[in-house]
């Protein structure tokens, strides 16, 4: 993986992680660890989302076994608000952390 430097060389936020000053570290080894953690965080952001498409799957599934009741007619809108209702349920699930899966993917990418 090279890492391009010339993107980040001006950003304070890895000023401040990074010193001029030598220690047991090299100045590459900072570097990585320092974009590593913004790297860690998008790989969480990513098993959130993974977990949140899951769970819209599985809220579809459900949706599917309820039968409609024809108090409110049935149409291509009533189906397209719902479906984007439950994805927005999955996001929410998925961001509270009550099913872990997101913590599950997380551990096991992280590792890679």
């Amino acid at each position: 993986m090279k890492i391009n430097t010339s993107s980040i060389a001006n950003s304070p936020s890895y000023l401040k992680t990074i010193s001029s000053s030598p220690q047991d570290k090299s100045f590459e080894q900072k570097l990585k660890a320092a974009l590593g953690e913004k790297d860690d965080a998008r790989l969480y952001a990513a098993c959130q989302e993974m977990e949140s498409v899951f769970l819209s799957k599985v809220l579809q599934a459900m949706r599917s076994t309820i039968p409609r009741s024809g108090l409110i007619d049935y149409s291509l809108a009533l189906d397209t608000f719902e479906g984007m209702l439950f994805d927005e349920y999955a996001k929410k699930i998925s961001q509270s952390k009550s099913t872990g899966l997101a913590d599950l993917l997380y551990e096991q990418l992280k590792k890679r």
